[in-house]
């Protein structure tokens, strides 16, 4: 899995700089309309304040995440570039600039200014795990971990370090060091879909069906549109004899794009036994 930088990001300066400020300026306008799902009046204000205030990074770093967010990479990255010509100390510049160039094949490039962005802040975890992800993907696992374990020195609630070692875990087949870092990840990032899902499917494998369950509903109020998580869910329940609760959740897996086939047979099979169970009930408490 890759973790994306780019809005969580953004995300998070928005927040940051938009708290700094009074609300009535232009990149505070540009934070609030992105906020509310208006891109176009977001890049408006956006180049607006940058034509204010030229030395600023921040207007330019979130302009250029939405560029690089709707696939204008050249437009991203002359702006990420622009930054670092004032500001080469600015970690997540490059960590984004790194990311353009690895999806352009410029890997060599990529790998220098992943590593550039370490280098800038040694206080900047995510700039860290961001190049251990990096390393990960090219299957270079020891040095991913050991940019895994800079990140959690650096912070140890960075909780893409801890999915990143969990990936590294489980490709090597060690599940327990695997559930312990993915339970961490969920721990300091509580939202993080992702995390509950691949502990969720390692209890499966070790026969843990009821803590996967536990895990899957958490994961199923994340995103309840998720209809592939309802159908797991309802699988799991029905191999354990919860009929109703079962029938929930194939119903809300066929609302949410699930299979309807399979989650119209798995109903029918859950019906009859319902009907069942009733039927034996109710000739129980006619005999008493």
């Amino acid at each position: 899995m890759v973790k994306s930088r780019i809005l969580l990001l953004l995300a998070g300066l928005l927040v940051i700089s938009g708290c700094a400020s009074g609300g009535t300026d232009p990149y505070n306008r540009a934070v609030e309309h992105y906020g509310r799902g208006r891109v176009n009046e977001s890049i408006s204000q956006y180049q607006q304040a940058i034509r204010v205030n030229p030395s600023d990074p921040l207007p330019k770093f979130n302009l250029a995440v939405i560029y690089q967010d709707q696939g204008r990479k050249d437009e991203a990255e002359k702006l990420y570039r622009a930054i670092l010509v004032q500001h080469p100390e600015f970690a997540p510049a490059w960590s984004n600039l790194a990311s353009l160039q690895e999806t352009t094949g410029q890997m060599m490039a990529a790998e220098q200014s992943y590593r550039r962005a370490v280098e800038v802040d040694r206080n900047d975890s995510w700039a860290a795990s961001q190049f251990g992800y990096f390393l990960f993907r090219a299957g270079r696992l020891d040095e991913a971990s050991s940019l895994f374990e800079e990140s959690l020195r650096r912070n140890e609630k960075c909780a893409n370090a801890w999915f990143g070692l969990g990936e590294i875990a489980e490709r090597r087949d060690d599940v327990r060091s695997a559930l312990k870092s993915y339970d961490r990840a969920m721990f300091y990032n509580p939202s993080d879909i992702q995390a509950f899902l691949r502990s969720a499917d390692l209890r499966m494998q070790k026969g843990d069906r009821a803590g996967a369950v536990v895990l899957l509903r958490r994961a199923s109020k994340l995103d309840p549109k998720r209809g592939d998580i309802h159908l797991l869910l309802g699988r799991l329940l029905s191999e354990e004899g919860k009929w109703k609760e079962a029938e929930r959740a194939y119903e809300q897996a066929r609302e949410n794009g699930a299979p309807r086939g399979e989650c119209d047979r798995e109903l029918s099979i859950i019906y009859g036994r319902l009907a069942r169970e009733c039927g034996i009930k109710a000739e129980m408490d006619g005999a008493e």
